[in-house]
């Protein structure tokens, strides 16, 4: 078997839906056989995603053409040393190798018949504990930024009527009416917004009620002092971990917030390969890794990442923020390591136009995802959502 074309499908949802900006883009990898995978580029959100598919034809077209498909360490390898600069790190050059190793593993169990996790040797699991992420996003179809501590009540309580033990919050993101915040967050935090942070999160906790787990992001926004003020003003909230709390390109900052904080610390959504997760690992620096599949090497380099994690026994919950394929691929992954912890259910997974894209809808029931058990990740594109996409390819020359 050898790769023969590889295509990249783009669909711009931004605005759909609540979504500001939501640009999935995805890596469709044929064969010779007749058997072709699927792979996600993690860059829906933010203002990357318009590079990233040059970047996985570029590599695409290089390294992948002509190979086989069930050879994924040798090309992660050509794709890691000889493009130059993936040494250098970065997500633009790391999400086109997530997406493309992702369809060659895609490839495989479609070829073998069976999951991607029994690829990676192991049972299917029970289902697997999630927990509803971004809170402060609104949940549901029609969901909505909120902002007044009423609105976080309301919808905590909304999520734990759907059967969430645990869900994720940021209560530094929006300003009183919703909107997203985009000055202010660095160095010191005056006493009026840390009362307002305070009373978002009472807000959520007296929604959720005592039983329930609380996860605090702050996707980075903060300075080391900042994101130590917030530690200390909801320490007594039990609190299960803070998410990102300072610039990911930081570990020496990371380190810092890690020896005061009162929380336990969380990062690694963007972080790359196994190289970027060392440093935080021998400083004994995080108690949980978020390693995003699609952009921190693919399958191949998370299922390494975790077992160098699991080493320091260091659980790992997959960083999960795109169209369904990125669910699928971050069950799969979830459930073929020994030291998963939680999965993420993003806002974003409950709209409509995120998911219509593909067939299968996967969603939660009562708190916990049951793993798919389809060849690859069992994930099929709509007809007419592909109709809709910007398409491009490269093809093997004979």
């Amino acid at each position: 078997m050898k790769v023969t074309r590889i295509e990249v499908l783009q669909a711009d949802l931004s605005g759909r839906d609540s979504m500001a900006s939501w640009n999935v883009v995805l890596a469709r990898v044929h064969t010779d056989e007749g058997i072709s995978g699927l792979g996600e580029a993690g860059m829906a959100y933010g203002t990357g995603a318009p590079a990233v598919g040059p970047m996985i034809l570029t590599l695409g077209e290089r390294f992948v053409l002509g190979a086989d498909p069930f050879h994924t360490d040798t090309i992660w390898e050509n794709l890691l040393r000889r493009s130059v600069w993936a040494e250098g790190g970065g997500p633009v050059v790391f999400a086109a190798i997530s997406a493309i190793d992702a369809a060659l593993w895609d490839i495989k169990g479609r070829a073998l018949g069976q999951p991607v996790h029994r690829l990676l040797g192991r049972s299917t699991p029970e289902p697997l504990r999630c927990y509803a992420s971004q809170l402060h996003l609104g949940w549901g179809e029609d969901g909505q930024w909120v902002g007044e501590p009423a609105q976080f009540r309301d919808v905590a309580a909304q999520v734990r009527g759907l059967g969430f033990d645990c869900v994720k919050v940021n209560p530094i993101m929006t300003d009183h009416d919703g909107k997203k915040v985009t000055a202010g967050l660095r160095g010191l935090l005056t006493p009026m917004q840390r009362g307002l942070f305070r009373k978002r999160m009472e807000a959520v906790r007296e929604g959720l009620g005592p039983n329930v787990d609380i996860i605090l992001e702050l996707n980075s926004m903060t300075s080391t002092v900042g994101a130590l003020q917030i530690a200390e003003v909801v320490r007594d909230l039990n609190i299960l971990f803070i998410e990102e709390p300072t610039h990911p390109n930081s570990e020496h900052a990371h380190l810092k917030v890690a020896r005061k904080s009162p929380i336990p610390l969380a990062t690694g959504e963007r972080l790359y390969t196994r190289w970027g997760f060392m440093p935080y690992l021998e400083a004994g620096a995080v108690d949980m890794i978020q390693p995003d599949v699609c952009l921190v090497g693919g399958i191949s380099e998370a299922y390494r990442v975790a077992h160098m994690a699991h080493a320091y026994d260091v659980g790992v919950q997959a960083h999960v923020c795109g169209s369904p394929l990125a669910t699928a691929i971050a069950l799969q992954f979830e459930a073929g390591i020994p030291n998963f912890a939680i999965h993420e259910h993003h806002s974003y997974a409950t709209r409509p136009a995120n998911r219509e894209l593909f067939e299968e809808d996967l969603q939660p029931e009562n708190g916990k995802f049951t793993v798919p058990t389809r060849p690859g990740f069992g994930m099929t594109l709509r007809r007419d959502a592909e109709e809709r996409m910007t398409k491009a390819g490269v093809e093997l020359r004979t």
